[in-house]
């Protein structure tokens, strides 16, 4: 599972979070899900504001932390994914019926 480099990940604003320490909690108010992502996970979750695409932010994490870019984009487009299944994300790059991509 996986999203293209071009998806710009944009939380979704019935979705609540707690920070563990060690990650954090996310619940669902939609689906009534509770998440919980390790401190990784949580990384991209808080990077998920609607500005960035996955292959900007794969970039930015792998510079920051001195990975391999292309191993990160993987990793990063894998998780983005999963919080799109989830119906914790959605794209904010993806235009809406009426033409403006921050709706849908």
């Amino acid at each position: 599972m996986t999203v293209d480099r071009k998806y710009r990940p944009s939380k979704v604003a019935e979705v609540l979070e707690l920070d563990m320490g060690d990650g954090l909690i996310l619940y669902n108010h939609d689906s009534s899900l509770v998440h919980h992502l390790n401190p990784s996970a949580a990384l991209i979750w808080h990077l998920c504001d609607g500005q960035a695409s996955v292959g900007e932010l794969s970039k930015e994490i792998a510079e920051e932390y001195g990975l391999p870019g292309a191993e990160v984009e993987a990793q990063v487009a894998s998780v983005i994914a999963e919080f799109d299944a989830l119906d914790l994300v959605e794209d904010a790059g993806r235009p809406s019926p009426n033409g403006d991509p921050r709706t849908r």
